[in-house]
């Protein structure tokens, strides 16, 4: 009886701590919500998130880049989104490379944007790490601060975890991230296929993975089982 009664103390804890992936990649499996752009200095005024790839450079023919990237629709009760109370246990940004180049640094937004009107004079010449349109402190770094090919070509994938953790606590707004080049030897840019890409498998992908919300029947099985597990204990005892 023992046995029964721990077999499915276990299942219900099995269930409770059971893991759950998200997937959210532009018109894959009916998500739309990643958009993103390229800020030009060298075109101050134009709006470019129609284009297929984004360029982050600190010198590109003299003038520097910014990259703007965001995912909406992440939370909420919707079959593909993060719910109420699930804990994020991992979450990755994968990024398809298509030139080489010298580094990024990835800081949280604060101030809304879209990519239909972005520009570079939209912002103040450009994304400001200034803790009003970004957080100052960039959240990861990767590359130099020299023109040597430091990120590969090829599928790049980020460690996004604790981006994931502000967003879903709120102590960011979710309005995306920069990406900004570094200053003034990353001249060498980083390109990667946008939201717009022409192939769906090369877009920006957010893999996601929590850990499930406990029902209510698996704490009423467990507490049912820890309870029959200590009587059987105290029957055996006497």
């Amino acid at each position: 009886m023992n046995k029964i009664i721990l077999a499915a103390l276990l299942a219900a804890m099995t269930t409770a701590v059971s893991a759950k992936t998200y997937t959210f990649q532009q018109d894959v499996d009916g998500y739309h919500g990643n958009m993103d752009v390229t800020l030009y200095s060298s075109e101050p005024d134009s709006s470019n998130g129609y284009e297929q790839e984004l360029s982050i450079d600190a010198s590109d023919s003299g003038s520097p880049n910014h990259v703007l990237v965001r995912f909406d629709e992440l939370f909420g009760s919707a079959a593909n989104q993060i719910k109420a109370g699930e804990t994020i246990v991992s979450a990755t940004l994968t990024l398809e490379i298509t030139s080489a180049g010298s580094g990024i640094l990835f800081h949280d937004m604060l101030m809304d944007w879209d990519s239909a009107s972005a520009t570079w004079n939209s912002f103040d010449e450009g994304v400001q790490t200034d803790g009003v349109e970004a957080v100052a402190t960039p959240f990861l770094v990767i590359g130099a601060n020299n023109g040597d090919t430091n990120i590969q070509e090829g599928r790049l994938v980020l460690d996004f975890t604790e981006a994931l953790r502000r967003m879903q606590a709120g102590s960011v707004p979710g309005y995306g991230w920069a990406l900004l080049p570094f200053m003034p030897n990353g001249t060498n840019g980083v390109d990667f296929y946008s939201a717009e890409g022409f192939e769906l498998s090369t877009r920006p992908l957010l893999t996601v993975e929590v850990s499930a919300v406990p029902e209510a029947d698996s704490y009423a099985l467990m507490l049912a089982g820890l309870g029959l597990t200590a009587l059987m204990a105290r029957r055996r005892r006497v």
